[in-house]
């Protein structure tokens, strides 16, 4: 999601210039820096920003900011940092605040957080103020804050999304990650939720509930890469790890006018890949009267839709931009899902639901295919917050059982389990380039059920839903063709939204299977994060 950068010392121009850089891989549309009274901000690229401030000339007490869209789109008036009044700030996360301020100029929750600071400073200090804020202001943030006229200090509030200070000799540092001032210090704090303060260039004041705290200073051992997984062995681990993180973003999404266009209308639904499975996924749980189809067949296939709903994580996925303008082009308007705002598809399409998955790195779609999943759960009214992290959380921690490598693979399930068992089938082979297949239970008699042999394991999903009673009697002919099955169901798993627990648990699977096999699961051979060719 977005970076954030602050320091003090005798060095603006080259950590500010490094920071924003280091940064960039987590994802962003647009940039911005503040520093000597002056914010040079916009959309694009990180080179295209600084190359607007001639070298030399950003000095301290500077700090900068990458900004992936959320409140607010893709505009050059959206970017941080953000002013208002005495207050210049950069933010990550996103905040609900229920007041009203004059003369905002632009419409994202980060200028309003600016608003409120500037505001309330004219009773209470600026500590104070930090401190009240995190009962006065719902949501997650981190911040870096600069109040005019005191330019010894940067103030900063964290909770909820990561922030750290970077400790050096004569110079202290804030960022989103270490790697914000990797090559000045190894030295940093780990700010804890609700801890706010300050630092100078000497020194650095953290303060928790009113209190000052102490907090463990460490020392990073390792690379940058290294430091930009946080300890995970690879992207596709990490961001398994962090489809938790996600789901406070997503319930904010206003989905009232969508759910209102896709319940009373026939839809053409296009996608490819993984987010095809999520599509059917949608299908399933919405019952909404939408007819799923793979990007690539669509122009064979195409009617004339009055709307043409589209899912594409990257937004440039060539097939369904092709499948997109073909609907557009018979008169449909389109609506999007995508996790750039940014993107070829969201500018062609007439709505657009951002996903707010943040990066994804790693070519195996996992948070991204959660986002989409977790929309479909939104579009049907079924949306439980604290049950959905806790899904999330038993997907992770459940004990994995193995897969047999030297046997068939097979993934099953029937009604809303088939399309989580076609997801289960692609992560196993994209990462480990294993032969495995996604059945549909019901299809057994009709031609599989002959390659389900002792030489084969089944990863059997068999969720508690309408399905679960009809789907026993094909386990059962599973089960007696002598296949090993991995059985997933409520009883190992969870009652309580056990599909947003398979996913996590095969998203698992296939990664375990892959570190086994050697593979590089962030980079599996032939395939590319966004597909733009045909």
């Amino acid at each position: 999601m977005c970076g954030i950068i602050g320091y003090i010392g005798s060095r603006a121009d080259e950590v500010a210039r490094y920071g924003l850089k280091a940064l960039e891989y987590r994802g962003y549309d647009s940039a911005g820096v503040f520093c000597g009274g002056e914010i040079v901000k916009g959309v694009g690229e990180v080179d295209r920003i600084l190359n607007r401030i001639p070298k030399g000339s950003i000095i301290s007490p500077v700090i900068a900011h990458t900004r992936w869209a959320t409140h607010g789109g893709v505009e050059d008036r959206n970017a941080h940092p953000h002013r208002y009044g005495s207050i210049v700030l950069v933010h990550n996360g996103t905040v609900d605040i229920q007041m009203d301020f004059p003369a905002l100029k632009s419409d994202t929750d980060t200028e309003r957080i600016a608003a409120y600071i500037h505001t309330q400073l004219r009773t209470r200090s600026m500590l104070d103020v930090l401190r009240e804020m995190f009962s006065d202001v719902r949501g997650t943030f981190s911040l870096a804050i600069i109040r005019i006229g005191e330019n010894d200090k940067i103030y900063f509030a964290k909770r909820g999304t990561p922030l750290v200070i970077g400790i050096g000799e004569e110079e202290m540092f804030l960022s989103s990650d270490i790697i914000g001032f990797l090559p000045y210090t190894k030295r940093y704090i780990r700010l804890e939720d609700g801890d706010y303060g300050y630092i100078t260039q000497r020194d650095y004041y953290i303060y928790n509930s009113g209190r000052s705290v102490g907090r463990e200073v460490r020392v990073f051992e390792g690379s940058y890469e290294i430091a930009a997984k946080e300890g995970y062995r690879h992207f596709m681990e990490k961001e398994i790890h962090e489809q938790v993180e996600i789901v406070d973003d997503i319930e904010t999404i206003d989905l009232s006018e969508i759910r209102d266009i896709l319940s009373n209308n026939h839809i053409d639904g296009i996608a490819a890949g993984t987010s095809y499975h999520a599509l059917l996924f949608l299908r399933y749980i919405t019952k909404y009267n939408i007819t799923p189809y793979l990007s690539s067949e669509y122009e064979y296939l195409a009617r004339d839709p009055e709307y043409v709903l589209a899912i594409s994580q990257s937004g440039e996925t060539i097939d369904t931009i092709r499948a997109a303008k073909i609907g557009k082009e018979r008169g449909a308007k389109i609506i999007a899902i995508t996790n750039y705002l940014g993107s070829t598809l969201a500018s062609i399409a007439d709505y657009v639901i951002h996903m707010r998955a943040g990066v994804e790195i790693g070519v195996a779609a996992t948070k991204t295919f959660m986002a989409q999943v977790l929309i479909g759960y939104k579009l049907a009214d079924r949306f439980n917050k604290d049950e959905i992290k806790r899904a999330i959380k038993i997907g992770l921690e459940s004990k994995l059982e193995e897969i047999d490598l030297d046997k068939n693979i097979f993934f099953v399930g029937k009604g809303i389990n088939y399309p989580i068992a076609l997801e289960g089938a692609l992560k196993m082979k994209e990462i480990t380039y294993l032969h495995a297949e996604g059945f549909a239970a019901g299809e057994m008699k009709h031609g599989p059920l002959s390659l389900f042999d002792r030489n084969s394991v089944t990863v059997f999903i068999h969720g508690n839903d309408e399905s679960y009673e009809s789907a026993m009697n094909n386990y059962k002919e599973i089960d007696a063709r002598g296949s090993r099955i991995i059985l997933l169901d409520p009883k190992r798993l969870t009652d309580r939204y056990f599909h947003i627990a398979a996913i996590v648990y095969l998203q698992r699977l296939a990664y375990s299977t892959a570190i086994r096999l050697n593979r590089d699961p962030d980079k599996p051979r032939f395939l590319a994060k966004a597909v733009t060719v045909e």
